[in-house]
């Protein structure tokens, strides 16, 4: 009996010693840190310039639009050459769309939209290459800069937005449209006032009426420049065939976007 029980306890201290053989959680330790050292120059490993975001856009945007002043830009596309210039006025969409151009970001890029009397609509692309642009600039929208002064006249220039959730109607940094338009009766202005609350002014009023564009959105989205020469690119592209979703069948490229001056 005396055999049995020592040969029991035995078993014991055997299984207790195997459950320590088993892995656990262990709580993390806090590491030491140099203060003040970057573990990237600790490592002696190129530093990055921080990426843009929606807290430094502002600030990333305008330093990069004092070092690159350029107004006058030629795009490339499928059915020919248009040449756009952007407004000082809106000094971040300007700066933005010009360090996209100088960064490659449309080089290859397509014409997502094709909305006769409406818009043809650019910047959409999948290619790796403007995946990594993407990567290397960051993750953000541009504070909106919708003035009375730029409307949405035939062959303007204007930011692409999402209209979910964005109640300060930020922009897309990567997507914008030419206009082509259609003109409005007085009537239809007064339905677009009351379905946007907004109001438009004489200067709107008279040139909605007599010439085309896009009163609908004025308000909505931030203008930024404006086409210049080669406008007879716009109606080629909206004319296209598209499926459900207004995309062109055939994709419509941007070849490149070339910053003159």
């Amino acid at each position: 009996m005396k055999f049995i029980k020592i040969t029991f306890l035995i078993l014991i201290l055997i299984s207790l010693v195997g459950c320590e053989d088993q892995p656990k959680e262990v709580a993390p330790t806090k590491k030491v840190v140099k203060e003040n050292v970057p573990k990237e120059i600790e490592k002696g490993v190129e530093v990055k310039p921080d990426l843009i975001s929606n807290e430094n856009v502002t600030e990333k945007l305008l330093a990069y639009g004092k070092e690159n002043p350029e107004t006058i830009l030629d795009i490339y596309t499928t059915y020919g050459k248009l040449r756009v210039r952007l407004y000082k006025d809106t000094p971040l969409h300007r700066a933005n769309f010009v360090m996209l151009a100088k960064k490659g970001f449309f080089k290859g890029s397509v014409f997502t939209r094709a909305v006769q009397h409406f818009i043809a609509q650019g910047g959409g692309t999948s290619k790796q290459e403007q995946v990594e642009v993407k990567k290397g600039i960051g993750s953000y929208t541009i504070p909106n800069e919708i003035k009375r002064n730029r409307i949405h006249k035939r062959g303007t220039l204007g930011a692409a937005r999402g209209y979910l959730n964005n109640p300060d109607k930020r922009s897309d940094p990567y997507a914008f449209y030419f206009v082509e338009g259609m003109k409005y009766k007085k009537e239809l202005l007064k339905h677009y006032e009351m379905q946007n609350n907004y109001t438009y002014n004489q200067t709107q009023i008279d040139y909605y009426t007599q010439n085309p564009g896009a009163a609908h959105i004025d308000g909505e989205h931030t203008v930024f420049g404006e086409i210049i020469s080669g406008y007879s690119v716009v109606p080629k592209i909206t004319v296209v065939e598209t499926d459900s979703r207004e995309w062109p069948r055939t994709d419509i490229f941007i070849d490149s976007v070339v910053v003159v001056k």
